[in-house]
């Protein structure tokens, strides 16, 4: 592995801007080197003690949102220090916002099972990704209220992955059925499910604030963890996709419900070659249009891998009634003693 890219040469770089007091591009050379080997000795003992500091200046701060915001880093720093989650849960019982978008689930009868499912599912995906050392992103697209990207938040911390989150929606609702194989859909042309377009009605979002709701989400979710790891793209898919990401996608969350959305996706990040080999695909629409495979998430995805040969993949496991995950596969990658004749 070349040296730049080792975790060692990230955690030097990280000592260098922590010797400087440049904390904030310290977390991300150390984070950096955990994505490559998973609690990289090191980088996690510098975290510890930048958790430790963080939860000393949390306790002269008199602000109570500040003082939120130092706990969520000590915490995201060493998720087992227990002094920083006792403040923080004392913090936010105590204090009174209003409701939270982000604990609302609104498409399972059954929060507490959904949740259930859905972390479980997740946590596979982000331990995977994380012991494997496939640095990357997590990227959703299809947010409605945050429930999903709350869930996926508290996982990162909790798993020691210090990776950023990119929360893609219009958050106005579904676009237009633009595509013939929507509008004849088993849920848009038989049983129009989504008649209001998932849009939410602005009586409801006015219980949240003034603020546009999709910055009451990043704000929520920044007491899990810091605001800076939180990218909010706001627009369809097929114009956020168009500005350059920058990034490698760890895991994919598609909760896009449409084969239009799905495909633009798929394609967006191709382009943009923001996939890579083994990264995660967690399919939320999987089996809707009675599962038909000339519907939805599973007629794009099947076209999508027929229509590009760099990457193929493997089922990995359902969830839920309705979920799939699925492992790419870069098939332009060979062992060297392969290239070389050699197939020992």
């Amino acid at each position: 592995m070349d040296q730049e890219l080792s975790a060692e040469a990230f955690y030097e770089h990280g000592m260098v801007a922590r010797r400087a007091s440049r904390d904030g591009e310290a977390f991300t050379h150390f984070a950096r080197a955990l994505s490559l080997i998973p609690r990289h000795g090191p980088s996690c003992a510098e975290l510890k003690a930048m958790s430790a500091e963080c939860l000393a200046k949390a306790s002269v701060v008199n602000d109570p949102t500040a003082r939120i915001s130092l706990l969520a880093r000590a915490i995201e720093m060493d998720p087992l220090n227990k002094g920083a989650r006792k403040e923080q849960d004392r913090l936010l019982t105590e204090r009174k916002i209003g409701p939270d978008l982000t604990k609302m689930c609104f498409i399972f009868y059954d929060e507490q099972r959904a949740r259930e499912i859905h972390g479980e599912a997740y946590r596979r995906a982000v331990e995977f990704v994380t012991i494997a050392g496939i640095p990357g992103d997590l990227l959703e697209f299809g947010v409605l209220g945050g429930w999903s990207a709350r869930l996926f938040c508290e996982i990162m911390r909790d798993a020691f992955n210090l990776n950023n989150i990119h929360l893609f929606d219009s958050f106005d609702g579904l676009p237009n059925y633009d595509s013939a194989v929507d509008r004849e859909s088993y849920e848009i042309g038989g049983r129009n499910i989504w008649d209001n377009k998932m849009r939410f009605p602005p009586e409801f979002l006015s219980q949240f604030g003034q603020q546009p709701h999709q910055w009451h989400i990043r704000d929520r979710l920044a007491e899990i963890i810091r605001p800076e790891r939180i990218a909010v793209h706001v627009g369809y898919y097929s114009e956020t996709l168009k500005e350059p990401l920058n990034t490698k996608a760890a895991i994919v969350h598609l909760d896009c419900d449409l084969y239009q959305s799905t495909a633009e996706v798929l394609w967006g990040l191709f382009d943009q070659d923001a996939l890579q080999d083994g990264c995660v695909l967690l399919f939320d629409d999987w089996n809707c249009n009675k599962a038909n495979p000339n519907f939805g998430e599973r007629r794009a995805f099947r076209e999508f891998l027929e229509g590009q040969t760099r990457f193929s993949s493997s089922s990995w496991f359902t969830y839920g009634y309705n979920a799939a995950a699925f492992l790419l596969h870069d098939t332009t990658l060979s062992v060297k003693s392969e290239e070389n004749g050699d197939s020992r």
